[in-house]
């Protein structure tokens, strides 16, 4: 099983891993020869699950990898101890390269930083960050959720102002009902037996999953209720500075959310699954009010 390859956009693999870091203490890193996937699976009593999927050339260069499961290489890793690796990256780096490899018989993400000292020479640095090797029987354990196809799909509003009046909202409940209609109307309420707050968005664009079908445009509502903190786990992907968000309602099961990467994104008669190099994909149950 080999491992090799020169890290070309670090700042997009710590913006990603950046978003990810108040769901779980670890998440699945799963390389196959043309995608890098980040997994993360959530506690029970949280139920959240992201899929994150891109491009492996909009991440690595000169990019080796082989192995006896059809040049796939699976692994668990602190999402933690990555970020920290990814940072030392982006100070004036020359180049980063990474490599799968063994410490004291034990594996490791080997992060190799080389960098331009003071006085003009180039010193190296190596952050290894230990990972847990999964075989191909486990990955079979793990799957993406099947959903039912979804009500409405609509474009969410900027992500940092959803953020702000989420993070008042918070204090106000533990549970938040997000509903939307096809005409391109949203809203966010929490309510508690004090207050009743309700925040509302118009002039959002509305599509369908096939994206030569024209949108029935239909002025009801469909409302899914989801745990707060699961939502503002959420809105942490303001991290990878998306240029479009999808949000997919699907009454009595979740809200999914679909945070596209890159330059292009969702334009408009595109389908909800193209994207320039990959999306984050966010499934947030619903729960009893």
């Amino acid at each position: 099983m080999r491992l090799r390859t020169l890290v070309s956009n670090s700042t997009l693999l710590l913006r990603v891993v950046q978003s990810i870091d108040k769901l779980s203490k670890s998440a699945i890193l799963k390389l196959t020869p043309t995608r890098l996937q980040i997994i993360v699976i959530t506690e029970l009593d949280s139920g959240l699950q992201l899929w994150c999927d891109l491009a492996a050339d909009a991440i690595f260069k000169d990019y080796l990898i082989e192995s006896a499961h059809n040049n796939e290489i699976y692994v668990e890793f602190n999402i933690d101890n990555l970020q920290r690796a990814l940072r030392s990256t982006q100070s004036g780096a020359l180049s980063v390269s990474m490599k799968l490899a063994k410490r004291q018989g034990l594996p490791v993400l080997s992060i190799i930083i080389r960098s331009q000292s003071g006085s003009g020479h180039e010193v190296s640095l190596i952050q290894d960050v230990p990972v847990r090797m999964l075989s191909a029987q486990q990955m079979e354990q793990i799957q993406e959720p099947t959903l039912p196809d979804g009500q409405v799909h609509f474009m969410m509003p900027p992500l940092n102002n959803v953020r702000s009046i989420a993070e008042r909202m918070k204090g106000m409940g533990d549970r938040v009902a997000v509903s939307a209609n096809r005409e391109g109307e949203m809203r966010v309420r929490v309510a508690n037996d004090l207050v009743d707050v309700t925040t509302y968005f118009r002039g959002l664009e509305t599509m369908t999953l096939d994206a030569t079908q024209e949108v029935e445009v239909d002025g009801e509502f469909h409302t899914a209720v989801i745990d707060m903190k699961n939502f503002l786990r959420f809105l942490q992907s303001y991290h990878v500075a998306p240029k479009n968000v999808v949000c997919c309602i699907v009454e009595h099961h979740a809200v999914i959310f679909y945070v596209y990467v890159g330059s292009a994104g969702y334009g408009g008669a595109a389908a909800l699954n193209e994207t320039s190099c990959g999306s984050l994909t966010y499934f947030l149950p619903v729960r009893q009010i």
